[in-house]
């Protein structure tokens, strides 16, 4: 069989034809759109039907022939070729124009569909635009001078209502992701580019400005508030992606990940909502969930959208294979920021991450599948110059990594961790704050998280003041405040927190020496005064006495187990932390060295805590409080 496919182009009409009768008849046998029609009518190279079988090209080119029209067949013949440097040649010799010669003609929305957009669109239109609006006009009557000598109070109270107005735009203002990767070169790197940008052209959606590789699995697209008014955007490309992917199932998912944005009314409306939500779920996440039922539907029209488009780009039997890979994606999309997060926190890196979508790397060759666009069963990463030129400049960035393991592994070891995480983040209790009780409290007070920090910065704020009179810091010392009191203050707080069966979990015992372990790195951090800030007579006790906090906390860590999110030959706690000293023996450290150190150690135990008191915890202590914390 033939797998050759075809473009039927429109160049022009015959003498004598009857251009609008024929033209409007076409329109409805072919379902043109009104901008061929236009094309039509004018007379300019127009594509009326592709991705064509032999037989249906002649069959329909001979009718359209011979009503009248100058018709030309262009072969789509990529699925012919067979070794990646024809392709490539094929490709950039005009193949991509070739398959991407019209627009993607998108689906009709819905009424309650384009309401719910515009709706939606409708919440950062007021927080950027129209409260601020309201905000500039209060504040323009007080640029006279006359109404602040007349009416002084009147104007200050005018002055703190307009500026209440402009707290949602400083609030919730956009914060574009931050791309750690290698921008693409456009002359280098033409065929991606060109692929891309002749994908976005097909869409309707918005070009890429950037395009910008990483070392991470994923495929994303990104748009900045100046991208989204001049129609562009930013492609995020993951090696292992490519890698696990043949150039047909990375166009698809490709397809797929364009579809929110692609047609203007989606860029418009979508696109603004999305930078707007994303900037409100970064602030206070259980604002945002708030929003679900809006947004749930609409990420589930999107993606069955997307799929539509893949469809018709790939094929049915390829976009049913991409369903499947997608939802290994769409929950590392969803979290991917705090994945990055944690991982440079923990200093951990993801390898193999190609073997996320392994299994659906292989199509099934199948000669009656319809469409056989860029059929080329070798993964898609021949598409770029010098895959190996890019590992390299990966594995020269700064801050290397400590650990490494297998991503997928990575993935779901924080997938272990995050939702201790994201329970105390929603209900603004930090974890660092809460204190292991010596005893339950008889009678529990209300929760108060804001409460509890204040309480927890007291402490360490007390501290600080006597470090600084032992330092003669100040030529007349700091009042000094007992802190004894405050701890104890704290406590009583932070049990209120806990809950009531605590002593009897079986990991309360390690969270009550790892407590100890943080709490003495946090006095590192107490400690770490600059020189330029105390005498240099002064500098050597500050030294001496961090190197004694040292010796203290390796006693204090040397019996705690190696954090489990991290997969290895780990014991001990002790084995971990270790590889930050390098070819340093950990034992013996200068106080340089600690100064230097001690910012990732207390990160490190952090998630460490974070983890165990999140354990402890069961789900319903703190849902059952939801909001008292915020409230209060």
């Amino acid at each position: 069989m033939d797998q050759a496919r075809y473009h039927l182009i429109f160049e022009g009409f015959k003498p004598g034809t009857n251009k609008t009768a024929l033209g409007y008849t076409l329109k409805t046998d072919l379902a043109l759109t009104d901008a061929q029609l236009a094309d039509l009518m004018a007379e300019r190279r127009t594509v009326l039907k592709d991705n064509l079988s032999k037989e249906e090209a002649l069959k329909l080119g001979k009718s359209l022939t011979q009503s009248g029209l100058i018709i030309k067949a262009q072969a789509l013949a990529v699925n012919q070729k067979n070794n990646q440097e024809d392709l490539r040649k094929h490709l950039m010799d005009g193949g991509i124009e070739q398959y991407f010669a019209s627009k993607y003609k998108h689906a009709e929305d819905e009424f309650d569909t384009q309401l719910s957009l515009l709706v939606l669109a409708a919440f950062p239109v007021v927080c950027y635009l129209l409260l601020p609006l309201i905000g500039l006009m209060l504040l323009l009557p007080l640029i006279s001078i006359s109404i602040w000598s007349s009416q002084a109070g009147s104007a200050f109270i005018q002055l703190i209502i307009a500026t209440l107005f402009f707290i949602p735009l400083i609030w919730l203002r956009p914060r574009p992701e931050t791309i750690e990767g290698i921008d693409l070169d456009t002359d280098t790197e033409e065929l991606m580019v060109s692929l891309s940008n002749e994908m976005a052209h097909f869409m309707g959606a918005p070009k890429f400005s950037r395009i910008v590789v990483v070392e991470s699995p994923v495929l994303r697209v990104h748009q900045s508030p100046i991208q989204w008014l001049s129609n562009k955007a930013t492609l995020e490309l993951g090696l292992p992606v490519l890698e696990a992917l043949n150039l047909q199932q990375f166009v698809g998912l490709l397809a797929m990940r364009m579809t929110p944005t692609a047609s203007t009314f989606y860029n418009r409306t979508w696109g603004l909502f999305i930078q707007w939500y994303q900037a409100l779920r970064g602030q206070y996440k259980p604002w945002a969930l708030l929003l679900d039922n809006w947004v749930l539907p609409m990420h589930e029209h999107q993606y069955n959208r997307g799929l539509a488009i893949a469809r018709d780009v790939v094929g049915h039997e390829e976009s049913l294979r991409l369903s499947r890979i997608d939802k290994n994606f769409t929950q590392m999309n969803r979290d991917w920021p705090e994945f990055i997060g944690f991982c440079k926190t923990l200093r951990v890196q993801g390898t193999n991450w190609h073997q996320l979508v392994a299994k659906e790397a292989s199509s099934v060759k199948n000669e009656d599948e319809i469409q056989a666009l860029f059929r080329m069963e070798a993964p898609a990463i021949w598409a770029l110059s010098t895959t190996t030129g890019y590992q390299k400049s990966f594995s020269r960035a700064e801050n290397k990594p400590l650990f490494s393991m297998p991503g997928v592994r990575l993935w779901q070891q924080f997938q272990r961790y995050y939702p201790h995480q994201e329970r105390f983040d929603s209900k603004l209790i930090k974890p660092v704050s809460l204190v292991p009780p010596l005893e339950a409290p008889k009678k529990k007070n209300a929760l108060n998280s804001i409460i509890l920090s204040k309480q927890a910065q007291d402490v360490r704020n007390a501290q600080r003041v006597k470090i600084e009179n032992a330092l003669q810091m100040h030529a007349k010392p700091k009042r000094e405040k007992d802190v004894a009191k405050l701890i104890a203050k704290w406590r009583a707080t932070s049990a209120n927190f806990w809950p009531e069966d605590f002593q009897q979990h079986k990991a309360f015992p390690l969270a009550k020496a790892l407590y100890l372990a943080l709490q003495a790195t946090q006095q590192f951090e107490l400690w770490d005064i600059e020189d330029k800030l105390i005498d240099a007579n002064k500098q050597s006790a500050r030294d001496h006495k961090l190197v004694q906090l040292y010796k203290k906390w390796l006693t204090q860590i040397a019996p705690l187990p190696a954090l489990p999110l991290i997969d290895g030959d780990y014991k001990k706690l002790t084995d971990q932390l270790a590889l930050t000293a390098g070819s340093k023996d950990i034992a013996n450290l200068s106080a340089h060295d600690i100064q230097s150190m001690y910012p990732y150690w207390l990160s490190f135990l952090t998630i460490y805590w974070t983890l165990i008191v999140g354990q402890v915890f069961a789900p319903k202590t703190l849902a059952d409080e939801a909001g008292k914390a915020v409230s209060q």
